[in-house]
């Protein structure tokens, strides 16, 4: 790219950067249900220009509802939303709507401003589009170009306030970080729903919160968030225990001195008292069902052995194993790489090593593979959870059912059929019906933290760093990358070379 490239495109993102004085909207008590569940009530929110907020919660209760709420494509039940007139959203949605997907790049986005033909060509440079792509098809594209297409799309416009659900979804690890410095040098307003908890930190500095008991916002990063909630929810719970005691003292005295006309007065001044206090909330907690990997003891010091290996077809294959790969016991590697370099299909040939006769991959007889796929599409979506899990399962169901509570389904959830769940949900039925597979000792894992929420990623990573076999998996989740793995290796330019440590580790290493 050329310095004037730069210098264009740098000043048409800030043209027009005289921030706004008044908040862009306000919540005034919003509430809203979906199918006769409250997903969030009484809400009173406003934001500024150039504040950065990541929305935060579980998967089900209304992040992007309350994006769409802003936006105006949803209304709320109760309450009133107040809108700038001078706001201008920009909204990258988790799924991005084509009008064409047989239009070129360039006249997809000359069809959003006709007139600002000049001001594109750079633009598309400056988003990693060289003039030599420009006459690809939207349906050539991968996902994590689209999703760069779709964001210039949205710039075009000049909004003062971006609006991203899912921003990070099916993008590979580069692009992941491209968008963070794009989105760290944009100047005005960022509401982020996200499950990386990487890219939230760089990205946002306050942290608003959605849950059941309500919505709680935090003036800070997702990791000082995580921190100040652990405090705010131990002072809760001591407020509720100490006014549980007072309360319990207070109606022992009534009830002992109701019927005596001495102190009738007293009485009647103890229940006016109780009547006019503030009753502290009794906060709602998931119970800690801790799980583990069943694993048998230390079976081999050599698990696998690689080597010589074309990854792909054969006359044009993805990758080639030129140096030898060699997997000891309780090692936990990492496969990076940009999307569609081969990286699942090395792993699908691994899990098929000995059905297949791969020669050049040379896996230690003792060893008992478990598998866990990107798509899910095993799951019988007429049966409920528990059908699901139980049929696959050789286990007693108190077993399964400890194993879906330290999965966060519990009591009813269980009853829930497959076609119904999201796609976080339908993760974690997948990989309860790993964990409960017959104790594998080696784990080959195909984008294991994809659709997670975040409390979900904390028991996957917990799950892997505690389990004493073998792990090879695949990922962009930096989080599991640095916490699980010990070994990464990284597919570019057609081979595959190992780099020991985490990630950072790794990102230190091809740095240098």
């Amino acid at each position: 790219m050329e310095k004037n490239d730069i210098k264009i495109s740098k000043s048409f993102y800030n043209s027009g950067s005289i921030k706004i004085k008044e908040p862009l909207f306000i919540f005034r008590n919003i509430s809203k249900s979906f199918f006769g569940k409250e997903l969030f009530h009484d809400v009173v929110m406003s934001m500024s220009d150039g504040e950065r907020i990541a929305v935060v919660g579980a998967n089900g209760t209304g992040k992007s509802t309350i994006l769409k709420i802003i936006i105006g494509l949803k209304e709320s039940d109760q309450g009133s939303v107040e809108r700038n007139r001078e706001l201008k959203i920009g909204y990258l949605p988790q799924e991005t709507h084509w009008d064409s997907l047989k239009n070129a790049i360039f006249q997809e986005v000359c069809s959003v401003k006709p007139e600002m033909q000049r001001e594109i060509t750079y633009l598309l440079k400056d988003f990693g589009f060289p003039e030599k792509s420009w006459e690809r098809k939207i349906s050539s594209l991968s996902g994590g170009e689209k999703t760069k297409l779709a964001l210039l799309k949205l710039l075009i416009l000049k909004p003062n306030l971006l609006i991203l659900d899912e921003p990070t979804n099916h993008l590979d690890l580069q692009t992941i970080e491209w968008l963070e410095d794009f989105l760290v040098s944009w100047k005005r307003g960022i509401i982020c729903v996200s499950h990386d908890k990487y890219f939230l930190d760089k990205v946002c500095d306050k942290t608003f919160e959605l849950s059941n008991n309500g919505f709680e916002k935090y003036y800070c990063s997702y990791s000082q968030y995580l921190e100040e909630r652990a405090v705010r929810l131990e002072n809760k719970d001591l407020n509720y225990n100490r006014q549980e005691k007072y309360l319990k003292k207070q109606q022992e005295f009534i009830d002992r001195f109701r019927a005596k006309a001495s102190t009738a007065k007293r009485v009647q001044s103890k229940i006016k008292q109780i009547k006019k206090m503030e009753l502290a909330e009794k906060l709602e907690t998931n119970k800690d069902i801790k799980i583990r990997l069943d694993s048998e003891t230390k079976v081999c010091s050599k698990v696998m052995e690689i080597n010589d290996l074309l990854v792909g077809a054969e006359e044009s294959p993805l990758f080639v194993v030129s140096e030898k790969l060699e997997v000891r016991w309780g090692d936990k590697i990492g496969i990076v790489g940009r999307n569609g370099s081969g990286k699942s299909t090395f792993l699908k040939m691994i899990l098929r090593s000995q059905e297949d006769n791969i020669r050049e991959i040379k896996l230690n007889d003792r060893i008992k593979l478990g598998y866990y796929a990107q798509g899910h599409e095993e799951l019988d979506p007429k049966k409920n959870i528990l059908e699901e899990v139980t049929s696959k399962a050789t286990v007693e169901e108190e077993k399964i059912r400890n194993v879906l509570g330290g999965l966060l389904f519990s009591g009813k959830d269980v009853f829930k059929k497959i076609g119904s769940l999201s796609g976080g949900e339908r993760a974690r039925v997948a990989l309860a019906e790993l964990i409960l597979s017959g104790k594998p000792n080696l784990f080959l894992l195909d984008e294991p933290t994809n659709h997670l929420d975040l409390p979900s990623k904390e028991i996957i990573n917990k799950l892997f760093k505690e389990f004493s076999g073998t792990v090879i998996l695949i990922s962009h989740d930096r989080h599991i990358l640095n916490n699980v793995c010990n070994i990464i290796w990284e597919v570019k330019g057609g081979a595959i070379k190992e780099y020991l440590g985490n990630y950072d580790d790794y990102r230190r290493s091809i740095a240098k």
